[in-house]
């Protein structure tokens, strides 16, 4: 039988796996369902992941899904925001990238992408927001965008408040009413019925010296062609929160003290 101490492991290990924030800290509304994502067949490997401007260029809205094991009958609706889409001298705002609604789960198309199995979710319906892709501008120091994907259920003949609709239409030559986008107040829109959620985190470029300035940074709705630059797979760290790293080494703890339990029992 396993030693006490590899019996606390195990017990550790479901606890933490089955408790890790899929959203930031801090983040509201918060969740512990992870919300899978791809770019063709490349996915977001875990919520926090550092991506490269360069990977993120020109693309256009992710593919966004359940894991197989989720119970998915009903209608959802798709959030994407970055929560850190101004700065600078000023409150942070908000910014909004898109709104999808009446999303169903695609069991015609379940998708396996490395370890990662999901339902992917699917709609014929127009966005309510046209997506905007995240580009963040040259910042000089620069800054970190943690771009927010949530899911939620929709509610029969959901109606975005009225309050919340000047930030629908698109201009890209203008995306000003995208920010100051509140969050919270789209959640209680829809019941803060949060289903699933993940995030991923972009370091804005550098601005050089002739262009770097404490101007506020805004998220860019460039359309540039689509690079062939992977996924970096290291992690920002931001106080108080867990890092791709960190998962990585709770996810590795949790295997070696399964592998104990199983030596054991065999003995």
């Amino acid at each position: 039988m396993g030693s006490p101490l590899t019996l606390f492991g195990l017990i550790w290990c479901s606890v933490m796996v089955t408790t890790l924030s899929q959203t930031f800290p801090g983040f509201k509304p918060a969740t512990s369902n992870p919300l899978a994502v791809a770019w063709g067949a490349t996915p977001l490997n875990y919520s926090g992941q550092l991506l490269s401007v360069d990977f993120l260029k020109g693309k256009s809205v992710p593919t966004v899904g359940v894991p197989t094991t989720t119970k998915c009958n009903g209608t959802y609706i798709f959030l994407m925001v970055d929560p850190d889409a101004l700065q600078g001298n000023i409150e942070t705002q908000a910014g909004l990238h898109t709104i999808q609604g009446n999303l169903t789960c695609n069991f015609e198309r379940v998708t396996s992408l490395g370890n990662t199995s999901f339902v992917p979710l699917k709609t014929e319906s127009q966005p309510l927001a046209r997506f905007i892709p995240p580009e963040p501008q040259p910042k000089n120091p620069v800054v970190t965008h943690r771009y927010t994907l949530l899911l939620f259920n929709q509610p029969v003949n959901y109606t975005i408040p009225q309050s919340l609709a000047y930030a629908l239409p698109l201009d890209p030559s203008n995306v000003t009413n995208r920010l100051n986008f509140n969050i919270l107040e789209f959640s209680e829109s829809v019941g803060n019925s949060i289903v699933a959620g993940t995030y991923f985190d972009v370091v804005s470029p550098k601005a050089n010296s002739t262009t770097g300035s404490s101007s506020p940074t805004t998220s860019s709705t460039g359309t540039g062609g689509a690079s062939s630059s992977p996924i970096s797979l290291s992690a920002a760290s931001r106080p108080g929160g867990l890092s791709g790293i960190a998962v990585s080494v709770v996810l590795a703890q949790c295997a070696l003290a399964l592998t104990y339990q199983i030596v054991g029992v065999g003995m």
